[in-house]
């Protein structure tokens, strides 16, 4: 979710906190905390699985009924802010209700500041967890109970997880020192002086930190540039500390600095909590901490309800948001013990290459800074999210996280391994943006569910600081972005809860799309939450076909891509887009892959050609000696850089020996990696299996017979130009989703890697906006087991290519017609609708409640201001007389032009549904009559033409209310959230930004379809 807040950016900065990635952590305790024989969170793995059973996917079947009406679960949800956690009853029954209607799934429950409301608009509600917020809470869930509805729960106010029922002893902790200079030949006996701890930090009457653990006292020789010879020049002193709390140390020759490590409370609070609600967060690194944590929220609520469990009722997830720490060195009380059981080595003397000392030996620096950097991470993922599941699973429910970042370079304020600690939880989500920054972390997600057997690829969707300004069609173009790399749950970001009193737009929250009832196109939502429902269904069937298994090191923080910021799907380095892929971890390939039929296998069926390793001079041998065991045994691997040592410290010669050993045997002598020719392939045999040395992926896919999965006939490129695709497979059927990514339509003849006539399947196409399949009328079968066929999509259009066995659709109809793509007849000619329409306005906005439109053309073109600024739903009517040739046809469809942003269509007297995707057409067959018709068109633009122009006004005569103010329009923007003047009144403007076009601009026709 990121830290939505400049001015939270700013403070974090001004307190001096460092990336946390390039720091660390220390404590002196002998037992590991995650090791004890004994403890509730031991009990609680005795009740919950270690990984929730998905549901077998080789009985997934597509289902016609299932596409044309989405079931409940695959719909979408959405954050559903409880702005500064007020919220009444009713309005609770309101939104679930308009959801409900909306054909979303429910929504998860996030009490959050009104962070942009300077003249505080917005009232203050009660503290999260509360007596009435839990009320209120239980109220929600007994609602979605009886609405049939799915709810969820942000596992804190605001973010991350906290709360002020967290104690000292439950809360984030870091490493803190300070440091005394010695002359040496002297005998020091003196207190050393407490570091300066943070501000934040809790502490008692006399000033003093609740929660302190001395964990070390170190001496070093001093020098300016805290450079050590060797960590052999540390020295402890821990046990030279007397029971007063003074270190006795004859100190020897030179200078010296003594440094005293402390652990205690770091004091970094929830990120924009509701007003009350302020709280610590609590320490992600002690399972104790997540434990506490959410047996809090989840006994508070159940005592509420009067129930033990969550089964059976609405209440169905717990989520975590984006890992936004600050950059204070993690500390737990085991985490000395931890380091010793996992890495294998003391870790103390080496604490002062985590407090701004280095070594002069640069390798073994870095060598301990991976040791070290790997235990953050696995201690976090296992403290956090591997508990957090299990604690969640005894209660009957899921646990949701953002676990994958964004890391850095975006934030640098997680330190995980990211699709280890996606794979960790039950539902792993990512999220992407519109416009800002390019923030589009789903990939990775996709890919921690494939590898981990995930069923749902969420995300926290369209998220941005534009407001009112994008439509169901800007909308749709990036969640088919998004569904191409993987994604089949969104979660929209945000549906704020905004009471009727507050007005229209109503109440917001700074940063996030704006899809609740108080959107202008609401009543005309379930356009949009149909298709992307349909989308979702289609994309939980079966696997996800992916050529090869990307192996992306073993380092901590590590995430994919490293850059998330890219304007396109990201492709992996030397692979075209031609074959799709995944990215997979250590934790993968040393415990889920098998190899079977020469593929490499997981448990779940998922499977694979080839695995690629990363261009890395390092690699752990424990993973080189399973990456060998597999080729031995069929597998084929794709590489190029030859590793030359192990990565970490310990027993560093022995391992990097055995590297070697295993690169000789996988590589061989005759090594092109060392050459300077990159477009060489050499594919070696090893046993039963192959090792192919190449840079260029797609070209050692081609050399061990793996073709392109889809392409475009005739094309010189490798790429795809405007086409974009996924593709999935069941038992039975294979089908790709493929989209449009230009505002052209395209007439384009694929081919796909599916022998559908030798396989006995037929080709059809489904379409998502509507739920009609349709018929696929010329495809043919090809020598080298492709199916070729053409494929036509509108301006950002998209279908589903769906390979089903010929007799699968004995009883089933299928449209002869692709409504959206067909060309029209030019005899009979079509129908234009010229001339005057008549246009109605709601009243009360300024626009007259009737007039005449001479012409089709914006609004933002007409002389009436009130026209000029409307925001909202207007009607055109038009009365037309079908001429007989026409009227005998057996498919007539209305086209509209074009239009913005969405439409609803009424032919005498019956509504036919909605059109919101280029070329806007609707079949009007079986309703059409020879001579007289009606019709009438419901039109919905967006609010930022009618909040511009009240900024033009003195508030007390405006239309519209908000906690925010007037918005930017540029579409080329990520904008900000506008202007959001502090004061009694808002300030009159004097210019406004571009108004958006808006209405129906036609041309309108009635066509049939060319024979």
């Amino acid at each position: 979710m990121n830290i939505k807040n400049q001015h939270l950016t700013q403070r974090v900065r001004a307190m001096g906190w460092v990336p946390l990635c390039l720091f660390a952590a220390f404590a002196l305790q002998s037992k590991p905390l995650l090791a004890r024989e004994s403890g509730s969170v031991d009990s609680v793995a005795a009740k919950s699985s270690d990984q929730a059973m998905e549901p077998d996917r080789s009985k997934d079947q597509l289902s016609p009924a299932a596409f044309a009406e989405p079931p409940l679960n695959t719909r979408p949800g959405a954050y559903w802010d409880w702005l500064n956690g007020a919220i009444t009853r009713e309005q609770i029954t309101r939104d679930l209700e308009a959801m409900k209607q909306g054909g979303m799934r429910g929504a998860e429950i996030w009490d959050v500041a009104a962070a942009a409301d300077p003249d505080r608009r917005v009232p203050g509600g009660p503290a999260f967890l509360g007596p009435e917020s839990t009320q209120l809470i239980a109220h929600a869930i007994r609602e979605a109970d009886r609405l049939g509805l799915e709810i969820g729960i942000i596992g804190s106010s605001g973010w991350n997880a906290g709360g002020s029922w967290v104690t000292p002893e439950h809360a984030g902790k870091g490493l803190y020192r300070s440091i005394t200079t010695a002359t040496g030949n002297t005998e020091f006996h003196a207190a050393l002086p407490m570091p300066e701890l943070p501000g934040a930090c809790p502490r008692d009457a006399q000033g003093q930190p609740i929660y302190l653990r001395e964990v070390a006292v170190l001496a070093v020789p001093h020098d300016t540039a805290k450079t050590l010879a060797a960590v052999s020049q540390v020295i402890d002193l821990t046990k030279q500390i007397e029971p007063d709390g003074r270190l006795r140390w004859s100190v020897p020759a030179g200078e010296w600095d003594i440094i005293r490590f402390v652990c205690t409370n770091h004091g970094q609070q929830l990120i924009v909590p509701s007003p009350k609600s302020l709280g610590p967060m609590i320490d992600f690194f002690d399972p104790r901490a997540t434990e506490f944590h959410l047996r809090h929220i989840a006994n508070t609520i159940l005592k509420e309800l009067g129930r033990t469990s969550f089964e059976g009722s609405s209440f169905k997830t717990l989520e975590f948001d984006s890992m936004e720490l600050g950059g204070f060195t993690p500390w737990s009380e085991a985490m000395d013990a931890e380091f010793q059981r996992r890495i294998g080595y003391p870790v103390i003397r080496f604490l002062p290459l985590l407090a701004g000392w280095k070594l002069a030996d640069g390798a073994t620096q870095q060598q301990f800074l991976y040791d070290w950097r790997k235990l953050v991470s696995d201690l976090l993922i296992d403290s956090h999210y591997v508990t957090g599941r299990k604690v969640l699973g005894s209660y009957g429910l899921k646990l949701v996280a953002e676990s994958g970042g964004p890391g850095p370079p975006v934030w640098n304020s997680n330190p995980v391994d990211g699709i280890k600690a996606l794979g960790a939880v039950d539902i792993p989500r990512g999220e992407f943006w519109i416009r800002h920054r390019e923030i589009f972390l789903v990939k990775e997600i996709a890919s921690a569910a494939h590898v981990y057997n995930k069923r749902l690829v969420d995300a926290e969707a369209f998220t941005t600081w534009r407001r009112w300004v994008d439509g169901p069609l800007n909308h749709k173009e990036l969640a088919d972005r998004a569904l191409c790399e993987g994604l089949n749950c969104f979660s929209l970001h945000t549906f704020a809860s905004t009471p009727p009193e507050a007005g229209l737009p109503g109440w917001a929250y700074h940063a996030g799309t704006d899809i609740n009832p108080s959107a202008t196109w609401w009543p005309m939502v379930r356009g949009l939450m149909d298709y992307l429902a349909r989308c979702s269904y289609m994309l939980r069937q079966g696997w996800f076909v992916g050529d090869v298994c990307y192996y992306y090191g073993d380092q901590a923080p590590n995430f994919y891509p490293l850059l998330c910021n890219v304007p396109e799907r990201p492709l992996l380095t030397g692979l075209d887009p031609r074959n799709d892929y995944d990215v997979c971890t250590s934790e993968v390939i040393l415990q889920r892959m098998r190899v079977e039929n020469n593929r490499i296998v997981l448990p779940d069926g998922m499977s694979y050609a080839a695995i690629v390793l990363p261009e890395q001079d390092h690699i752990p041998s424990e993973v080189l000696e399973k990456i060998r065991v597999l080729v031995s045994e069929g597998a084929t691997v794709i590489a190029h850089q030859r590793p030359t040592r192990a990565p970490g410290m310990k027993e560093q010669e022995i391992e990097t020996q055995k590297v070697l050993q295993l690169v000789d045997e996988l590589w061989g002598a005759d090594d092109p990696s060392a050459k300077p020719d990159k477009s060489s392939v050499l594919v070696r045999s090893v046993r039963a299996g192959r090792l192919v040395v190449a840079s260029d992926r797609s070209a050692a896919l081609r050399k061990i017979g793996v073709a392109a999965d889809f392409e475009i006939a005739g094309r010189s490129q490798s790429d795809l130009g405007p086409l974009d695709f996924i593709h999935r497979r069941t038992t039975e059927d294979e089908f790709y989703f493929i989209r449009n990514k230009t505002k052209e339509a395209q007439t384009l003849i694929c081919l796909f890697r599916v022998a559908a006539q030798a396989n006995g399947q037929v080709p059809e196409f489904w379409w998502p906006d509507s739920g009609r399949r349709s018929v696929c009328h010329t495809w043919r079968s090809m020598a080298s087991g492709q199916t070729e066929l053409p494929v036509t999509l509108g301006p950002l259009g998209s279908v589903f290519v769906v390979f089903r066995k010929a007799n699968a659709a004995k009883s089933e109809t299928l449209d002869p017609v692709a409504r959206d793509t067909f060309p029209a007849a030019e005899s009979p000619a079509p129908l234009a609708l010229d001339g005057a329409w008549q246009v109605e306005f709601p009243e009360g906005w300024g626009a007259p409640t009737k007039t005449t439109f001479e012409k089709l053309q914006s609004w933002t073109e007409s002389d009436d201001e009130g026209i000029r600024f409307f925001s909202g739903i207007a009607f055109y009517r038009k009365s037309f007389e079908l001429p007989e040739s026409l009227a005998k046809q057996s498919r007539l469809f209305l086209e509209l032009g074009d239009l913005a942003e969405i439409a609803e269509v009424t032919l005498n007297g019956k509504r036919l549904g909605l059109v919101w995707l280029p070329p806007y057409r609707i079949e009007i067959s079986g309703v059409a009559r020879a001579g007289a018709n009606q019709l009438e068109i419901r039109i919905a633009n967006l609010w930022a033409n009618r909040l511009n122009g009240d900024s033009l006004r003195p508030e007390a005569t405006r239309f519209t209310r908000s906690n925010l103010d007037r918005i930017q329009t540029d579409s080329t923007s990520d904008s900000n959230f506008g202007q959001i003047p502090g004061g009694a009144a808002r300030p009159v403007y004097k210019e406004i930004p571009p108004l958006m076009k808006s209405g129906l601009f036609g041309p309108v026709k009635i066509i049939t379809p060319r024979e």
